[in-house]
């Protein structure tokens, strides 16, 4: 395979010789590509970096190439090159990419759109530089590479300047990139150009049409191009730097001397000490009495771990000189050993390597090639002086002894040390971390904000045309909606109804959806017992929705002196229990997660044993709490003084019957949500009933008629529409939830700014009443398997004392059936039996009283006088 050492813009070809003229249209053509480079989607261009990387994996014909080319360019040997070429598919891994976004960029999806940071009132979006000109050093050439694939993943454009004796990896790398880039976008927006350094005409053109300048060499080449950067293109240099390392005796104690020698030589022989952070002086930290012992201790361990490494990873080709310095090191050690100065190891004649034991505790940059200097010394303070006439050429510290790094971090600080390590991990960098004391992402992006929260309507109008244009439904459902640009747009928007979700949504369809699952989280919401629905989170959604929960109960009264027991059901793929518990760890309350899967007993005693002053469930099973504590009088010292609930409906006669069993308890909402909207709405300490304040800067809601889904008077009873702002990766819009509420119309006396809402009960096929989902689907099944009953039937939700009541009235086909009406109700109770395992189990567990079956002759049920259609539900529980 050729491999040419230009590469613009997608074409290849040798010149070695350019003019100013023609650099200048380089940074030209660069700018010009920009809007291309900025449009790329986020996880295009990680999967196509991974690509490109996994062709230089070992067998492949860029693999082959590189190895061929690298051996003739370079002077590492062909096992080092081929250690480095094994990262290359390592570093480009996708997961690797996109979690260094997370960790450099802090806000990564900054750079698709403007974005909410917490505790900021604005939005914040990252905009890539534009064209970043990248200046390569020679033999590292990993490198250049990194650099590259950074200025890639912040969407720059990218010309990167190779050294005339370096090699031309970069090439061959874009080769690979061109291959896997189906949209031929990355491979358009690099170039890579070769000319001798030192050139200031050359350099100043390069400068006139860049953004951003990244060096990576020595002093000279940095300050050369500082000096003459136009005042709005930013400079960032890497190198020249040496490296230190720190052993306690502690470490050699408790790891043997042997250990440590093993992991110095690791730091002291890879890539020949050409990198930053390869380790230069070693450093042991003991009392003065013990530093002779301790340097022969390692110079004796050190002789087989270095010899090791010469064996399995071979010294590279070194030139005259540096073969003198290494001759001269060794030979300066040899007359300090003669005067009791000091001593060393080596792997004379050969140059392999060499240990060099000095008492003078200087510190010593070393002439590379694997020669390591040894001190030895009585404190880290000692170690400080010793660095300070170097401050901001030290980067990497590498420490043995765990324990101690952080006493390193903040000693060896004022030096200007960039980086703290364990010895023998310090040509490891961890991805996420800072490099030479920046994150070096943050210097191709421009921040912007915008100052102050987008309205209601911004946000609105921008959630439709994202869905839109991101989700195959949406796509389809807005097909011939105009853009909003008033609410009233908006309110002509169609509904999404519970088919949509059910079909649209996996395991069957993505449709719904506007990128791809990862990171996140599946929920069950709802769907009948033989076909489920499912709804989505991404990472940060679902971080958002728990912090919100969170809210709701600080708000609702939970604080720092209170110990709850979250009583949800677990499992099943069932949000509650867990959202519940992810949110309590937001707040300053100490959990105690029960659950309600434990015989009452059991669970009674975790509320005494950790004196659990406040507890959060399900209403049905909070009951059945209540009314086992009543039933065993005296026995059980409980101090619950706070109630949360949530998913289902809490009427007085339920709030006097909590206050009965648990005198003085506050009974609030654990807030008003659903699975696939998130949180909606919390209640504050003046709320009473069902009352509670919106989530404005996260949810939009509306009330529509039931028969004319046409908006509502302020403050009149309708149907909740609810569309979920902040929820973009499965966007819920105009989602008919399935209950009745209206708007009060009056401020809150709590002071909140927040509107207030009322919860007046369900009105869709949909019921929460004892612990149970029901749904009218479930008891149309058991209907069809009664043959003298008809298919109209009507359920009716209502209260008897603290408890919930079921009611299912049915119309006869004939009349004369009535003789047989008992037998009847208890026919169709067994089939909903079967059909409706959750209200068959809240029977069995007694959360429900057994539900009443009524038997009527046709037509008795009242219809809707529009439509003639019954009202499926009436849910009583609220009364408005």
């Amino acid at each position: 395979m050729t491999i040419h050492n230009t590469y613009l813009f997608g074409k290849v070809s040798d010149k070695s010789s350019w003019t100013p003229q023609e650099i200048e249209a380089l940074g030209i053509k660069a700018q010009a590509a920009r809007e291309l480079m900025r449009a790329a989607p986020r996880d295009y261009i990680t999967s196509t970096l991974a690509a490109a990387g996994r062709l230089f994996a070992p067998g492949g014909k860029y693999r082959k190439a590189a190895l061929a080319h690298l051996r003739q360019r370079i002077t590492f040997s062909e096992p080092v090159i081929a250690r480095s070429l094994d990262i290359v598919p390592e570093i480009l891994e996708k997961h690797a990419l996109m979690k260094r976004m997370n960790m450099e960029l802090f806000l990564p999806y900054a750079l698709e759109a403007p974005v909410e940071r917490r505790g900021y009132d604005g939005l914040i979006r990252a905009l890539p530089k534009g064209v970043v000109l990248h200046v390569g050093a020679g033999n590292v050439f990993l490198g250049i590479l990194d650099s590259l694939v950074i200025g890639f993943l912040t969407k720059n454009v990218n010309i990167v300047k190779l050294s005339s004796s370096g090699s031309s990896f970069i090439n061959l790398f874009m080769e690979a990139l061109k291959e896997v880039d189906e949209r031929g976008i990355l491979s358009k927006c690099a170039a890579i150009v070769t000319w001798k350094g030192g050139s200031q005409e050359l350099e100043k053109a390069a400068l006139k049409h860049v953004n951003a300048v990244f060096v990576w060499g020595g002093y000279d080449a940095v300050q050369s191009y500082r000096k003459i950067a136009p005042i709005d293109v930013r400079v960032e240099g890497f190198g020249p730097k040496t490296s230190v390392g720190v052993v306690f005796e502690s470490c050699v104690e408790n790891e043997g001397m042997d250990e440590v020698a093993r992991r110095a030589a690791l730091d002291a022989s890879l890539w020949d000490q050409a990198a930053c952070s390869s380790l230069h002086t070693l450093y042991f930290i003991a009392p003065a009495k013990k530093h002779k012992a301790l340097a022969a201790s390692f110079l004796k361990a050190s002789v087989k771990h270095f010899a090791q490494l010469a064996e399995d990873l071979p010294q590279g080709r070194l030139s005259p000189d540096e073969q003198a310095e290494i001759t001269r090191a060794r030979q300066l050690a040899r007359v300090d050993a003669a005067i009791g100065a000091g001593n060393y190891e080596s792997s004379a004649p050969a140059t392999d390597w060499t240990v060099i034991y000095e008492k003078d505790p200087s510190y010593r940059v070393s002439p590379l090639n694997r020669v390591l200097y040894v001190k030895t010394v009585e404190s880290l303070e000692e170690v400080k002086e010793k660095l300070m006439p170097l401050r901001g050429y030290i980067q990497t510290v590498g420490v043995g002894g765990s324990i101690e790094r952080k006493k390193v971090l903040e000693t060896l600080a004022p030096a200007g040390i960039a980086r703290v390590v364990k010895l023998g991990k310090m040509l490891e960098e961890a991805n996420g971390s800072p490099h030479d004391g920046i994150f070096p992402m943050m210097s191709l992006v421009n921040w912007l904000p915008i100052e102050e929260k987008p309205s209601q309507l911004d946000r609105l109008s921008e959630l439709v045309e994202h869905a839109r244009s991101r989700s195959p439904f949406y796509g389809r459902h807005f097909k011939g909606v105009p853009r909003i640009t008033s609410v009233k747009d908006f309110l002509t928007v169609p509904f999404l109804e519970k088919n949509h979700v059910l079909e649209n949504t996996p395991p069957d369809s993505s449709d719904l959806l506007t990128s791809k699952v990862q990171r996140g989280i599946y929920f069950a919401s709802g769907g009948s017992t033989g076909q489920p629905k499912y709804v989505f989170y991404d990472q940060h959604e679902y971080d958002h929705t728990c912090r919100m929960l969170a809210f709701t109960f600080e708000a609702a009264g939970l604080d720092e002196k209170d110990v709850i027991a979250n009583l949800f059901v677990a499992g099943n793929l069932w949000s509650s229990w867990l959202s519940v518990e992810k949110a309590i760890a937001y707040t300053k309350a100490i959990s105690v997660p029960v659950g309600s899967n434990l015989p009452l007993e059991n669970i009674v005693r975790y509320l005494e044993d950790f004196r659990v002053t406040a507890v959060i469930g399900l209403p049905s099973f909070l009951v059945k709490l209540a009314e086992f504590v009543r039933a065993n009088p005296g026995k059980h010292k409980l101090c619950v003084k706070k109630i949360f609930y949530g998913g289902e409906y809490v009427g007085e006669e339920m709030v006097k019957f909590f206050k009965s069993v648990f005198p003085g308890v506050d009974v609030r909402s654990g807030g008003y949500a659903s699975a696939d909207a998130g949180v909606i709405g919390f209640q504050c300490p003046v709320c009473v009933k069902g009352q509670h304040h919106l989530f404005a800067w996260s949810q939009f809601i509306e009330f529509v008629g039931q028969d004319t889904l046409a908006p509502v008077k302020k403050g009149d009873a309708g149907e909740i529409v609810v569309t979920g702002l902040s929820k973009k990766h499965m966007p819920i819009i105009r989602y008919r939830v399935g209950d009745l509420g209206r708007w009060i119309m009056k401020p809150c006396a709590c002071g909140r700014k927040e509107p207030l809402f009322e919860i007046l009960g369900r009105c869709d096929d949909r019921i929460h009443v004892g612990g149970a989902h029901l749904f009218v689907n479930d008891i149309q099944n058991a209907l069809g398997k009664v043959p003298d009953l008809s298919f109209n039937f009507q359920v009716v939700v209502d209260k008897k004392r603290h408890r919930d009541s079921l009611k299912v009235r049915v119309e006869a086909k004939d009349a004369a059936a009535l003789a047989r009406a008992s037998q009847l109700a208890g026919l169709l109770w067994r089939e909903i039996e079967i059909c409706c395992e959750d209200l068959r189990d809240s029977v069995r567990l007694k959360w429900l009283d057994k539900p009443e079956v009524e038997v009527l002759k046709p037509n008795t049920i009242e219809r809707i006088q529009r439509t003639g259609k019954i009202r499926k539900v009436i849910d009583k529980r609220v009364k408005v």
